[in-house]
């Protein structure tokens, strides 16, 4: 339904440069117009669809997080925009996603990477610990709540608390939960320092942990929308609670990022063959 609607408003637009400018023929001119036509399709078509969402958000009572009809919604946005992007996502491991409730754990490189991630768990209410900046957007703040996100402000450490016992709340009752240990994106397939704390909000509940590897989701707007960007992402085999048990914060923070590491590097001699 998405990609018939963004079809369809691609092909108005494009009528109308055809028929304000006459640029039916093939010509520089014509591909700008043609450029900006599918620009205008995917900002109408995203922008209705998140107003449709909003107003749907307004008159739904209760905790929606396990909505899954909300976040199947939000899945196939994610898909359009990324296909928009010009991303292809080379996905392994996805036999390693389990079926019952996790702790997602890996690197963060942009927003980009969230878009890809999501959608591959496909049946449970994946929900992401997220800057509470991005709850204050207009249109889109309402459907970051709407779908159970946990705000923390990074630089208060109370925060930082409240946002791990939400977590571990939320998990509790049966939703996947992420946190990215850097605490801040790194713009760069070269990981910054991991904050140890975040473990915990695996660690209290006994949860199994997902671990997960991105590459090149910093490179997103290179070039866009020229050359497509090839970005990767690999799920490990779960750590189960009895994997980790006899290690701390400091040490587990070691071993997760050491794993995420190696797969980079993996990563890294793909993409330059």
């Amino acid at each position: 339904m998405i990609t018939i609607l963004f079809s369809l408003f691609v092909i108005v637009f494009t009528l109308i440069y055809g028929y304000l400018f006459d640029a039916f023929t093939l010509s520089l001119l014509s591909i700008i117009y043609w450029l900006l036509a599918f620009l205008l399709g995917f900002v109408t078509t995203f922008v209705l669809l998140l107003i449709r969402m909003h107003l749907y958000g307004r008159f739904q009572k209760g905790d929606q997080t396990k909505n899954m009809k909300n976040h199947q919604f939000v899945h196939n946005i994610m898909r359009l925009v990324t296909r928009l992007l010009r991303l292809k996502v080379h996905a392994s491991g996805l036999k390693n996603i389990p079926a019952k409730p996790f702790i997602m754990i890996g690197n963060h490189q942009s927003n980009y990477d969230i878009i890809a991630v999501k959608p591959f768990i496909k049946n449970q209410p994946l929900i992401f610990v997220a800057k509470k900046s991005l709850f204050k957007w207009p249109v889109l703040g309402r459907l970051v709540a709407l779908l159970g996100n946990i705000p923390i402000n990074r630089l208060t450490d109370r925060s930082a608390i409240e946002a791990i016992v939400n977590g571990i709340k939320q998990y509790k009752s049966g939703v996947p939960v992420v946190i990215y240990p850097e605490g801040k994106r790194s713009f760069s397939n070269e990981m910054i320092d991991f904050k140890p704390g975040a473990f915990k909000l695996a660690m209290k509940p006994k949860a199994p942990i997902l671990v997960v590897s991105i590459y090149n989701f910093h490179k997103t707007w290179q070039w866009w929308p020229f050359k497509r960007q090839n970005v990767y992402i690999h799920f490990h085999p779960l750590l189960e609670y009895e994997d980790y048990q006899s290690m701390n914060t400091q040490e587990l923070s070691k071993v997760v990022k050491a794993t995420i590491q190696e797969q980079l590097n993996t990563f890294k001699e793909m993409d330059t063959k």
